[in-house]
């Protein structure tokens, strides 16, 4: 398994950690209103739950460099890098909310360790076979 600061799973378990971090900052700002879902932050709450579940048990086969940890690598960078659009397109749509400097740097960190993470799963490709 490669070394070094960056290894993929390295950038994955950070990857995730934005997302919940980013997540967070969601819930302070009502995200679930800008989603129009109903059942304000109960919903909001349960799918969190479900999607967190479905990210971390995709962490299982990375870490253990079975052929499915390949895809699973690009579906939490693919999972991830989609916020920056999500709320890129919010912010068109009129939206005031992620404003904050912490806000914009999970966003933004979100996105450039999924990009990176994208990257190293392709050039590391062989350690999945």
């Amino acid at each position: 398994m490669p070394t070094g600061l960056f290894t993929l799973n390295r950038l994955a378990l950070l990857n995730l950690a934005l997302v919940i971090g980013h997540q967070v900052d969601a819930a302070y700002w009502r995200e679930w209103e800008m989603f129009g879902l109903p059942g304000d932050i109960q919903l909001f709450a349960v799918l969190n739950v479900l999607i967190f579940a479905g990210l971390l048990a995709c962490l299982v086969p990375i870490l253990a460099r079975s052929p499915a940890g390949f895809y699973c690598s690009l579906a939490i960078a693919t999972c991830s890098g989609a916020i920056l659009s999500i709320h890129a397109g919010f912010a068109l749509a009129g939206f005031d909310q992620f404003h904050l400097p912490v806000s914009i740097l999970l966003i933004l960190a979100t996105f450039l360790t999924s990009v990176a993470q994208a990257a190293l799963t392709v050039k590391t490709r062989d350690e999945f076979l």
